[in-house]
């Protein structure tokens, strides 16, 4: 389960990831040293992220669960 926990969410957390260290790069640059703009710039790309890949991240969550309740015989013994 841990897996496919970090199958589904790594891709997300890389993405945040890069775009927070490009927006410091750009903030020590530029001598903008304003919060909002890495918090806000790294939540609007996550959630785009999220929103474009949620069809990938339901489809592969929904193999899981039927692959998992398709065999409680490993689970009973």
């Amino acid at each position: 389960m841990l897996q496919e926990v970090l199958i589904l969410v790594g891709p997300i957390l890389v993405i945040a990831i890069v775009v927070s260290l490009l927006v410091n790069i750009l903030q020590v640059l530029t001598s903008l040293q304003d919060s909002t703009v890495s918090t806000v710039s790294r939540l609007l790309v996550t959630g785009a992220a999220l929103f474009f890949m949620m069809p990938w991240m339901w489809r592969n969550l929904s193999h899981y669960t039927l692959f998992l309740f398709s065999d409680f015989k490993r689970y009973l013994q």
